[in-house]
């Protein structure tokens, strides 16, 4: 399971009300740290764990403060010093060599959850959303942002009367769309989803593309037509793209449709001579693609094997969409 925030809420939401919940969230950091400022978990009495606050290092220990604040409904903040010859992270050997702030709140009814059920609902609509709390656990608000409100950015702590909270600007998942159902594309599909993608896979040839080979798959679109993707394209919000059906007239005919959608992602697998093809086929060139356009598809990492292949272009994907330098050698 992915620990993307909109995995971890989408876990919790149906038990919200069940359990007696915890949040634990990183609010300050300084120096070198494993997560950072916006980072959540959540603790139930039930004993759920959801999210993930470190490498593993604090959490034995973060676990045993939610548990207070369970018993006494009494909000609280810690502090791990990696530094401090006296303070359990360095008691524990952590070793990044940073400062965390973490504040752990209960989370129910009285306090509207902290909006985190808006901020869930918000994400799996495919929507951005800014995310303030405070950090006494008194309060929190969701605010929908427009969808290309902004690239990734860090978390903002701000003061107002005496009041610290913390500002979390939160992305949904990326919506991949995998053209070709062969036994290659497993790979792709299983690792885009373990990286808590939203996974959309079309194939318009029969054998292809079975359900019983893709179970991680959210959507099989079962219209053998490019108007069949194109509605599915409309619907849903998908921002990548890799195709890989290693047939020419599918490759081209997807080509052509995904010109048109100004996907923030777009790869095609094969050599450069076979993307010239494909794009002679299609009537496109480059200029057709106003964002990245990757084909080859992926970084040069050293592989051959379809798991590489897979790797390479996830890497480059999730490059892409953090602002990440990408214009290693392909």
């Amino acid at each position: 399971m992915s620990n993307h925030v909109n995995h971890l809420l989408a876990q919790w939401l149906p038990l919200k009300d069940k359990h007696k919940w915890v949040l634990g969230f990183i609010f300050k950091t300084e120096g070198s740290c494993y997560r950072k400022a916006g980072a959540m978990m959540l603790f139930s009495d039930a004993g759920h764990q959801l999210g993930i606050l470190s490498g593993g290092c604090l959490e034995s220990d973060i676990v045993k403060k939610a548990q207070r604040v369970m018993t006494d409904g009494v909000s609280r903040t810690a502090v791990y010093d990696d530094e401090d010859e006296e303070d359990i992270a360095f008691k524990l050997g952590v070793g990044c060599g940073g400062v965390v702030h973490l504040a752990l709140v209960p989370v129910s009814k009285d306090n509207n959850y902290l909006s985190l059920d808006e901020v869930s609902q918000t994400l799996s609509k495919g929507h951005v959303c800014e995310w303030n709390v405070a950090v006494d656990g008194s309060e929190g608000a969701c605010k929908v942002l427009e969808d290309n409100a902004g690239s990734p950015r860090k978390a903002v702590l701000d003061t107002l009367g005496g009041k610290r909270s913390l500002s979390v600007l939160m992305m949904p998942p990326i919506h991949i769309l995998v053209v070709g159902g062969g036994y290659d594309a497993t790979f792709m599909t299983k690792l885009a989803s373990s990286q808590g993608y939203l996974v959309s896979l079309w194939d318009p040839r029969p054998a292809q593309a079975r359900v019983e080979h893709f179970p991680e798959v959210n959507y099989l679109i079962d219209d053998p037509t490019t108007e069949g993707v194109r509605l599915h394209l409309n619907e849903h919000n998908i921002q990548a793209a890799v195709l890989m059906s290693h047939h020419r007239e599918i490759d081209a005919k997807a080509l052509q449709l995904l010109s048109m959608q100004s996907l923030t992602y777009t790869a095609m697998l094969g050599p450069v001579h076979r993307k010239q093809e494909i794009m002679d086929l299609a009537g496109l060139s480059d200029t057709n693609f106003t964002q990245y356009f990757a084909s080859p598809a992926g970084f040069d990492i050293g592989g051959e094997l379809p798991e590489h292949i897979a790797l390479s272009v996830i890497a480059q994907c999730h490059a892409v969409f953090h602002t990440k330098p990408t214009h290693l050698k392909r």
